[in-house]
């Protein structure tokens, strides 16, 4: 494939007043692909990770305000399913949730979850009001979240993003407005929650998951508040559009305990900047999800962290400290592999024709 200037290096001024290439693609091949996403059925059945000894359990509400709405999430599984759950205002030490209001993610609610040899021994939810006190977010949505994280915390992981008929769907909202998953467990939900808890009496010692393990882990499940379908909507909400090379990591913060505010911090040498301040030749710095306080590690669902000497393009937003994360972690990163840039989960190729459409 023939590559273009930007890719061997040489920096670009502005691309916001002369188009140029950022990699060679083919308009056909992304169309293609795009109509692979578009039609492509509805069909993964949400995976599990682990399961609660007992399928009686009740939810400790530490703030009444949210109440009703942790409470309508609980009934979506209560009222279909074998998992026998309820939520209750108290403190609580296993399974508790906490709201929050935090405006440098891009989570609207969140999971917390530990996991010891396949049982759940405690799980902490977070409903973050800087995104569910807005007006999109009606009664009905919101406990649709809630039912979501609630689902994370009984053991179900995310689908996959073209199965939009389960309440496991990453995202709450598309990037049109509409919303994006089902608010209440689809068929097959049901089916993989009732297989997990069957009504007959749990025992510790006979568990059969997918991801099971004698490691004890911290895992962070997220609720994206907004999907990006495409380049042309990442570029639209960054702040900041980039290529550039990962130095090193610098570093994990973590308040211990805290885990869900537990991230890594890399540097990124700028070699462009296609959206946002000219930055070019300087160093920022990256903040992903998840990370170590020396003894204890927390990873995090769709969150790859960067390596050294990585080049990649970027869509960014800056956080009040002055870091940057990648636009719902591993959505806005794309690495250089194989002389074209992929998205560091997916593969998909970056499409240059969505970006300069959005400048």
């Amino acid at each position: 494939m023939q590559r273009n200037n930007y890719l061997k290096g040489e920096t670009m001024n502005s691309l916001k007043s002369k188009r140029r290439k950022i990699v060679a693609s083919s308009v056909s091949m992304m169309l293609a692909l795009t109509l692979f996403v578009n039609s492509t059925p509805a069909s993964a059945t949400v995976t599990t990770y682990g399961k609660w000894a007992s399928r009686t359990q009740t939810i400790n509400v530490v703030n009444t305000t949210s109440l009703t709405h942790w409470s309508n999430g609980a009934a979506k599984w209560k009222n279909s399913t074998n998992y026998n759950v309820s939520a209750m205002t108290g403190m609580g030490l296993t399974y508790y949730t906490l709201d929050v209001n935090k405006s440098n993610v891009d989570w609207d609610g969140l999971c917390t979850f530990t996991v010891t040899s396949g049982i759940i021994t405690k799980a902490i939810l977070n409903l973050n009001t800087h995104y569910t006190s807005q007006s999109q977010y009606t009664n009905s949505v919101i406990a649709g979240v809630t039912g979501h994280e609630i689902g994370h915390s009984l053991g179900l992981n995310h689908t996959s993003v073209v199965e939009t008929s389960s309440i496991m769907h990453p995202y709450t909202f598309n990037d049109n407005g509409t919303l994006a998953r089902a608010l209440s467990p689809s068929t097959s939900d049901k089916t993989v929650v009732n297989n997990l808890y069957p009504l007959a009496t749990l025992a510790a010692n006979r568990v059969d998951l997918e991801s099971s393990s004698d490691d004890q882990t911290i895992q962070l499940e997220p609720s994206w508040a907004v999907y990006y379908e495409d380049e042309e909507a990442l570029t639209k909400a960054a702040d900041l559009v980039i290529r550039g090379t990962v130095l090193e990591t610098i570093g994990n913060y973590a308040l211990k305990g805290n885990y869900s505010d537990y991230n890594t911090r890399v540097n990124i040498r700028l070699s462009d900047v296609i959206k946002g301040a000219e930055l070019v030749g300087e160093t920022i710095t990256i903040s992903q999800m998840g990370g170590t306080d020396g003894k204890v590690d927390v990873l995090s669902d769709h969150s790859t962290h960067l390596k050294e000497k990585q080049e990649v393009v970027l869509f960014l937003r800056q956080s009040s400290d002055g870091t940057y994360r990648p636009i719902n972690e591993d959505d806005g990163i794309f690495v250089l592999r194989n002389s074209q840039f992929n998205n560091i989960a997916t593969d998909q190729e970056l499409n240059e024709q969505k970006i300069e459409s959005a400048l």
